[in-house]
């Protein structure tokens, strides 16, 4: 007879036989490439990341990124946003050759557009996303061999739509440093085309108001406001003319040694010429949405000349028969009989109707 099994030796026969067996590996987590959106000043708003055409991106840190030499196919993109203290940017000047200008010009961001070439690498300053009654943010990109450092005081909505659209398996590492910038710059001129259509949904919306009738004293104030908001935008684009037209020379080419990037630099300049064009077209539906304010103003001047009109006809029978009735001479009907006044009446009431009818005939009303 077999001698029973105690549990506690079934037990310890159970976990030997599962401990034999072997145990299946779990899967570890893919990396977390995503790119926050929201990033705060400081150390911490800084983000680095190199693009590699095998699509191998990797996020990198600050230190991490100063240390890294991208290669040919590789591309290396340091953005800051926030304020940038003396130490980093001298870490940057050096590990990148930056001279005096550049560097001051990282650490503290000016507010006029700007382009210089600088040896092996570029340096540009424009304004982007300008909005209704705030300032414009200004954005600085250098470019050099495989590298680009940005840098902006506040967040840039553009920036953001970059980081999203270039996610870890796009071969944006296959892009030279001159032909990222104008990625960069194509974004800046979609921010500017987005302020015109701003403001012409509110010329529609001014014009839909006309229309209806609803001549409130602010219609006038509002076009004003409007005419205002695109004098401005004009003279902030106006004021960028000589820098994307630098873009398209030589000379900006011959320092990153990218001529493939001559397309991509022409294509910005040439849409930099229809931005300027939009902005002229919104001032000219502006002055539209003025033309159909006052033409529905006088259309209701008119409106209103003509009930006066109208009154004072119908009221002239009513005169010129109570003048008549009042000579001092006889007349058919009798002083001292009631009924001569409804008479009267009917008689001015009659000829009221028959005014009113030969109007609605001859479509005067």
């Amino acid at each position: 007879m077999t001698p029973p099994t105690s549990p506690k030796a079934t037990a310890t026969t159970t976990n030997a036989r599962s401990s034999s067996r072997p145990r299946p590996i779990p899967p570890k987590p893919a990396p977390d490439r995503s790119i926050r959106r929201t990033r705060p000043t400081g150390s911490e708003g800084i983000q680095a990341r190199r693009f590699d055409a095998d699509r191998r991106d990797t996020i990198l840190s600050f230190e991490e990124a100063l240390k890294v030499n991208p290669a040919d196919r590789q591309l290396l993109w340091i953005d800051i946003q926030g304020s940038l203290d003396e130490a980093q940017a001298d870490a940057l000047a050096k590990r990148f050759k930056l001279d005096q200008q550049t560097r001051s010009a990282l650490e503290r961001i000016g507010s006029r557009p700007h382009l210089g070439l600088h040896g092996e690498y570029f340096h540009l300053r424009v304004a982007a996303e300008p909005g209704q009654g705030k300032s414009p943010s200004w954005l600085d990109a250098v470019a050099g061999r495989n590298v680009v450092l940005s840098r902006h005081d506040s967040a840039l909505a553009f920036l953001d739509t970059i980081h999203e659209q270039v996610q870890a398996d796009a071969a944006v590492g296959q892009l030279s440093s001159a032909t990222f910038v104008a990625f960069l710059l194509d974004g800046v001129l979609t921010s500017y085309f987005k302020a015109v259509d701003g403001i012409e949904d509110d010329v529609d919306e001014l014009d839909a108001r006309s229309l209806q009738g609803r001549q409130a004293p602010e219609l006038l104030d509002d076009l004003v406001r409007l005419r205002r908001q695109i004098a401005e935008l004009r003279r902030l684009l106006a004021s960028h003319r000589e820098v994307f037209s630098a873009l398209g020379d030589t000379g900006a080419l011959q320092v990153v040694d990218d001529p493939d990037a001559a397309d991509a630099l022409h294509a910005v300049s040439e849409r930099f010429d229809d931005a300027m064009g939009a902005v002229e077209d919104a001032r000219e539906v502006l002055i539209g949405s003025f033309d159909v304010l006052m033409t529905r103003t006088a259309q209701r001047t008119n409106e209103i000349m003509k009930i006066l009109a109208l009154a004072t006809v119908l009221l002239l029978p009513g005169s010129l028969l109570a003048g008549l009735l009042g000579m001092n001479v006889s007349i058919p009907l009798s002083k001292d009989d009631p009924m001569s006044f409804w008479v009267v009446i009917g008689i001015v009431v009659a000829l009221a109707a028959l005014i009113i009818g030969v109007g609605r005939l001859r479509r005067w009303l």
